[in-house]
């Protein structure tokens, strides 16, 4: 199972997962470099990076922030005509 990096703070670490579920483990269990944004994995009780599942989400946030942008600025939506 995938899990985001949704936040650290004071050396705690807020993961969720693909359900919507939230954990909260110490931030010195996560991988070396870990950031809000990016996808870990948890397997055998060890937590690694999944640097193609981040850069997989963060492609598909980027186009869904585009489509919207576009449909909000499309001539009769309130955007500029």
């Amino acid at each position: 199972m995938y899990y985001s990096v949704d936040a650290l703070e004071n050396g705690t670490a807020r993961l969720v997962d693909d359900a919507g579920g939230s954990a909260f483990v110490p931030a010195a269990d996560l991988p070396s470099g870990a950031a809000q944004g990016d996808v870990l994995e948890h397997r055998d009780g060890v937590w690694s990076a999944a640097p193609e599942e981040t850069k997989r989400r963060k492609a598909r946030a980027a186009l869904l922030l585009q489509q919207i942008l576009e449909r909000k600025n499309a001539p009769g939506n309130g955007g500029s005509e």
